[in-house]
C-alpha cells in the first residue's frame, strides 16, 4: 500500500448518514538499488511492471501503467513502482493497513467510479480486524445479510430487533408463535425472532408489554441474552470487572461470559455494561459463544 484518497458524497458507504469512500493504491515494489526518478516512483525497468488493460479489456482500468503515489502509506519505503491494483472500500485506510496515516486527501471527481467487482462482499470489513472472522462466519452461517448488500455496519449500534434476528437465525430459525409485545406486530422482519426469544425465555421485554425493537442493546443486555440462550449456566469464577456491581441483572451473565471467553472486556480492563454494543462487538460475542458452547457440547 503506497497511498490513499477519499471521495465524499458517493453514496456507496452511506447507511444512515453520509460516509466517505476510500481508494487505496497498491504499487509495485522497486528492485534493490533502484532510486526514485521523482514523486517517490522508480523507473519501470526497476520493477516487474507490464503495462496492460485489466483482464485484456481496455474498457477496464489499466494495470502497471499509472506511475503515481500519494504517499500516506508505508512512508518508510522511499520508492515504489507503478500502480498494480486499487482497493475501494468503506474502511478507513489506517484500519486496512496500519502504516497509513490519517492525513486527508480528497478527490470527489472519483466518487462515481464503480465496477461490479466492488460489490462482492461487505466493503466495510477490513481483511484483518478483530471482527473480520466473526462477521465472515456470520455471513457463511446465514446469520447476517448486512445493513445493505455491500455494508455490514460494524460501527453501528445493534438494535434489539437486529440481535433477536441474529440469535434466531443462529438457532436455525425455529418456528414460534407471535409474542405478546404490543410493539411487535405480526409481519415485521423481526416478528418471528422476537416470538421465539420470548417463548424460550431469552427475553422478557423492556416492560411486560413492550420489546422496544428499535432500541439499542447494551453490552450487559447482549451477554444476558447469550447467557439465557446457553441455559443460564452457573460459574464460580469471579466477575473480573470493576464496573459490574453486585446485584446487577447482568452480573452472572458477565461472569459466565468472561469465564468461557465470550468477552475479555475492554482495553481499559472494564466491561462497560451500559454502553451500547456495536454490530461488530456482537458478532464477536456470538462467534465466541459458538466456539464455547460447541466445545461444551462435544
Amino acid at each position: 500500500m503506497a497511498g490513499w484518497w477519499k471521495a465524499d458524497g458517493s453514496g456507496f458507504c452511506d447507511i444512515d448518514r453520509p460516509a466517505p469512500r476510500f481508494y487505496l493504491d497498491c504499487n509495485l515494489p522497486c528492485d534493490t538499488g533502484c532510486g526514485c526518478d521523482g514523486g517517490g516512483v522508480c523507473p519501470d525497468e526497476c520493477t516487474s511492471a507490464n503495462c496492460r488493460c485489466a483482464e485484456g479489456d481496455c474498457n477496464n482500468r489499466a494495470i502497471d501503467c499509472t506511475r503515481f503515489r500519494y504517499g500516506q502509506c508505508n512512508q518508510n519505503i522511499p520508492c515504489v513502482g507503478a500502480i498494480a491494483c486499487r482497493i475501494v472500500t468503506c474502511v478507513p485506510p489506517w484500519e486496512w493497513d496500519p502504516s497509513c496515516t490519517t492525513e486527508t486527501a480528497t478527490d470527489n471527481f472519483t466518487a462515481t467510479h464503480d465496477r461490479p467487482c466492488l460489490h462482492d462482499g461487505f466493503t466495510d470489513i477490513p481483511p484483518s480486524s478483530w471482527y473480520t472472522e466473526p462477521v465472515l462466519w456470520m455471513v457463511e452461517r446465514g446469520i447476517t445479510t448486512g445493513m445493505t448488500a455491500d455494508l455490514f455496519g460494524p460501527r453501528h449500534r445493534a438494535t434489539r430487533a437486529q440481535i433477536a434476528t441474529f440469535l434466531w437465525r443462529y438457532a436455525g430459525e425455529p418456528a414460534a408463535g407471535p409474542s405478546s409485545f404490543a410493539d411487535v406486530p405480526a409481519g415485521q422482519w423481526y416478528s418471528d425472532a422476537v416470538g421465539w426469544m420470548a417463548a424460550e425465555g431469552i427475553t422478557t421485554g423492556t416492560t411486560p408489554t413492550t420489546f422496544s425493537p428499535e432500541r439499542d442493546v447494551t453490552r450487559g443486555e447482549a451477554v444476558t441474552f447469550l447467557h439465557r440462550m446457553a441455559g443460564e449456566p452457573a460459574t464460580s469464577d469471579p466477575v473480573g470487572f470493576p464496573d459490574v456491581p453486585a446485584g446487577a441483572f447482568y452480573r452472572d451473565a458477565v461472569a459466565w461470559a468472561r469465564s468461557v471467553g465470550v468477552t475479555t472486556g475492554t482495553e481499559r480492563g472494564t466491561f462497560e455494561p451500559d454502553t451500547a454494543v456495536s454490530r461488530a462487538e456482537f458478532a464477536a460475542f456470538l462467534f465466541r459463544f459458538d466456539e464455547a458452547t460447541t466445545v461444551v457440547d462435544a
